[in-house]
């Protein structure tokens, strides 16, 4: 639930603190008093797009914060452990600032993040249907989402997301190697022609490295012959042999010697071996001009190699095995495109089963879910309505999501994978007869907006235990309602705010007085500047703020007849605690 909003420096509202309640939350108040602010403050946090002139005048930065309690905060840790942000816990701390200039930043749990990141980890805190944003019930291409979420499809149809997602990688694989046979041919030759001067050169793993050091050795072969035979003469004159015979004639005399005698005279021979193989060394190390010329060319062609396929040896070395693989897979053409064919035929069967199973259950779901809506929309004021779900078949759903093709091929290879969409075999679109006579047809040609703010409650009633939404927020969604409409919807309000927290921002009596708190905004202008204030109603402040709601000002006769209004909405109430 949203428990804590604070506003800063926004538009009108100068600062502004609202602590919102569980269960219905209302929000009344004259037109422009900045009850919509509100809802452009929540729309700031949840990622939505920052506008510089929403900084209020005089003001170098705007600040929103929000603090959230998940109903289920294990799965909101492990959200924001995927996009690498602090755990949450029992509360999750949103804040959004906006500068003069347009730029803005988020912080989550204290954290910079960016504007997806923040998306994504408010998503289902908070679901907003704003005075426009039932037209949301227009787009049929959610309208399957809706059916799904009442069906309970949600793992059956994760299952079904990635199968198709193999099939159709799978499926581009195969079309990739069957494309144009000439494009074929000529990458075939391509790469033999790549292979050819790889397989000529010959190069070897690490042969840079020894032919470099072999070099360094024959351009300084002079100095080294010279160094070793000037060693070698520093060693023979070193006089150690000497040094051991005399000791051995010493330790004749005291035996103590006799270890030392045998550790010098040790060291005399390993010198004197050490001294002739140095003698030999001079003797064999010499310039070769010829050999040099040979290393220097060689070494250019490796360097060209590198250079040509990935900056080194050793990837121009695997970059050899990888041609090698490709052209043996051009070459074995009729045998590759063979087994990935048979891949996506596997792939395809899993994935057509997944999809039957998901249509089967979305048509069986299709009559108790229009039921479940009708029977809301009868409470909501629409007795007389019909609702039915129509079903087509996903190649003729929307083009951001296309079916893999129904071509001629496709069902040679047995049809399994014609008219897999990315939801399955089908897309669905929700029907609507308002009025008794009138035939089914799209909400977008027959909805009025009060009908379908109706629609859209009449949903989220239905889905109400699906949902896995925190809390909702309806902005005017009573626009265009009134009497025994409205009190129906504040009925069916109330029933949604048994389960989640609703926000409610109305100005209508009949749908305020269902709140189990009441908030008023109310701007006021001080010192030639507009501040927009809030505040909790209560009592005999509440029923007055009911009065000016019904008349424009709280008379007698308003104020009587919003303690009817408060009496009626409680009865029910009464009623379920006596039963």
């Amino acid at each position: 639930m949203l428990e804590l909003l604070r506003v800063r420096a926004f538009a009108i509202i100068d600062e502004l603190e609202v602590h919102f309640a569980p269960g219905f939350n209302a929000l009344t108040g004259e037109t422009g008093a900045g009850k919509t602010i509100l809802v452009d403050a929540l729309h700031l946090v949840l990622g939505g797009r920052a506008l510089s002139d929403s900084v209020r005048t005089g003001a170098e930065e705007a600040e929103v914060q929000a603090l959230f309690r998940p109903r289920d905060p294990e799965a909101c840790d492990a959200r924001l452990a995927a996009l690498g942000l602090p755990a949450a816990g029992a509360e999750l701390v949103v804040r959004r600032t906006v500068q003069r200039e347009g730029r803005s930043r988020a912080f989550i749990n204290g954290a910079l993040a960016t504007a997806s990141q923040l998306q994504q980890a408010t998503r289902g805190l908070l679901d907003i249907s704003g005075q426009h944003e039932h037209v949301g019930l227009l787009d049929a291409a959610l309208h399957l989402d809706l059916l799904d979420a009442h069906a309970a499809l949600g793992p059956l149809r994760g299952e079904y997301a990635a199968a198709f997602a193999a099939l159709a990688e799978a499926e581009r694989g195969r079309a990739q190697l069957d494309s144009d046979e000439s494009a074929r041919v000529e990458k075939a030759d391509w790469l033999r022609y790549q292979l050819d001067e790889l397989v000529k050169a010959d190069p070897q793993p690490g042969e840079d490295e020894k032919l470099a050091q072999e070099r360094r050795v024959l351009a300084a072969a002079e100095k080294l012959r010279a160094g070793a035979l000037e060693t070698e003469g520093l060693l023979s004159e070193a006089g150690v042999a000497k040094a051991a015979r005399r000791l051995e004639e010493m330790a004749a005399i005291d035996p103590s010697l006799s270890a030392l005698a045998q550790s010098v005279r040790g060291a005399a021979a390993e010198i004197s071996e050490a001294a002739r193989e140095l003698g030999r060394y001079a003797s064999r190390t010499g310039g070769d001009p010829r050999r040099l010329e040979d290393i220097e060319e060689r070494l250019e062609v490796l360097r060209k190699l590198a250079r040509k396929h990935g900056g080194s040896l050793q990837s121009a070395l695997q970059r050899r095995e990888q041609m090698k693989a490709e052209l043996a897979a051009l070459e074995n053409h009729d045998e590759e495109l063979a087994r990935r064919t048979a891949e996506v035929q596997k792939l395809a069967t899993k994935a057509r089963a997944l999809a039957e199973q998901l249509s089967q259950k979305r048509r069986s779901a299709a009559a108790g879910f229009s039921q479940s809506v009708v029977a809301e929309l009868r409470a909501l004021g629409m007795a007389r309505s019909e609702l039915a779900v129509r079903f087509s078949e996903a190649s003729d759903g929307a083009p951001e999501e296309p079916a893999l093709p129904a071509t001629a091929a496709a069902r040679k290879r047995g049809a399994l994978i014609e008219g897999l969409g990315p939801r399955g075999l089908e897309t669905a679109e929700l029907l609507l007869s308002p009025n008794p006579g009138e035939e089914l047809r799209p909400l977008a040609r027959i909805a009025s907006g009060g009908e379908l703010s109706r629609v859209l409650l009449a949903v989220k009633r239905v889905l109400a235990e699906s949902d896995p939404v925190d809390a909702y927020l309806f902005d005017e969604v009573d626009a265009g309602i009134g009497g025994a409409t409205a009190d129906a919807v504040g009925r069916a309000l109330a029933a949604v705010a048994r389960g989640r927290q609703v926000i409610c921002i109305t100005h209508l009596p009949q749908i305020a007085v269902f709140a189990g708190r009441h908030l008023t905004v109310e701007k006021e202008i001080a010192k030639g500047r507009t501040f927009s204030r809030i505040a909790v109603v209560e009592g005999d402040d509440r029923v007055r703020e009911l009065a000016r709601l019904l008349s424009g000002k709280p008379t007698e006769v308003a104020l009587e007849h919003a303690r009817e209004l408060l009496a009626s909405a409680r009865e029910p109430k009464r009623a379920r605690k006596a039963g």
